[in-house]
């Protein structure tokens, strides 16, 4: 639960590095901020999310996108988050996260056995016939559940 906190922290963090540079430079058109939160907190929260995909962490990273698309409109927090998504013509996070992963699973499935990533996929698929937790036991669990 610690580092869920300390991931939650950091977000939440930026989310007001955010708000606070669009406040100093006098950003008040809602198109050019959601372009600011996507340049610094969207880049920096989904930063090679394909490889470490886990749906706990798309929960924290969707509570700060939930926040901070309410806090654009003035809305209380208790708003439907899929009225406000609606209304930023937006998907959840999850969607973006997912596809993300799923495109990377593809092309590394793809990828010759011969080379180091092929190497690795094996590995991972090894992993996946064990039981162990990995990338594509990650995806194939999405997958099913969805």
């Amino acid at each position: 639960m610690l580092i869920h906190a300390k991931s939650l922290c950091l977000k939440v963090t930026l989310l007001n590095v955010c708000n606070c540079c669009c406040a100093e430079l006098r950003i008040v058109d809602v198109k050019l901020h959601c372009d600011f939160f996507k340049t610094l907190v969207h880049s920096t929260t989904s930063y090679a999310y394909e490889v470490w995909a886990d749906s706990k962490k798309i929960k924290v990273i969707e509570v700060v996108y939930r926040r901070f698309l309410k806090s654009l409109l003035g809305v209380r927090k208790i708003t439907s988050t899929s009225i406000v998504l609606a209304e930023f013509g937006k998907l959840p996070f999850e969607h973006f996260a997912w596809g993300q992963t799923l495109l990377y699973y593809n092309r590394v499935n793809m990828v010759t056995r011969d080379n180091i990533l092929g190497k690795a996929w094996e590995a991972q698929l090894a992993m996946l016939a064990t039981g162990k937790k990995c990338l594509a036991g990650s995806v194939k669990k999405w997958l099913f559940k969805n």
